[in-house]
């Protein structure tokens, strides 16, 4: 019998919920997702434009919350960004008029607002 192998993602009754400063309420946007990717495994991730897809990817990534359940990578649990995971935008996030540096330590900046700031 050949060892157990272990999942490189684990997603375990992840749910998620944003709240909505301009309506005071909150958003159910993912919920009770559980299944694992393992090493070499190719996964789509695929839904109409707004269905989390992308909330979900930020989640994996570190970079949100989720409201309950579990994000493991490599064994670990996901509790903020680190330097196992990368996120590459679908949109241009850089601005133009900053140098690459200055583009880099954006996140950083302690005038940035707390929700748009590095951890």
């Amino acid at each position: 019998m050949g060892a157990m192998r272990r999942a490189k993602l684990e997603v375990r009754g992840v749910s998620l919920d944003l709240y909505n400063e301009r309506t005071r309420k909150s958003l159910p946007v993912l919920r009770d997702l559980d299944f694992e990717v393992f090493d070499g495994e190719l996964v789509s991730i695929v839904g109409p434009s707004g269905c989390g897809k992308s909330t979900f990817l930020n989640a994996v990534d570190g970079l949100i919350r989720v409201t309950s359940g579990e994000i493991l990578v490599d064994g670990r649990a996901v509790r903020g960004p680190g330097p196992d995971r990368a996120m590459v935008f679908q949109h241009d996030s850089l601005f133009p008029w900053r140098t690459v540096r200055e583009n880099v330590m954006y996140g950083t900046n302690p005038e940035v607002p707390p929700g748009y700031r590095a951890p």
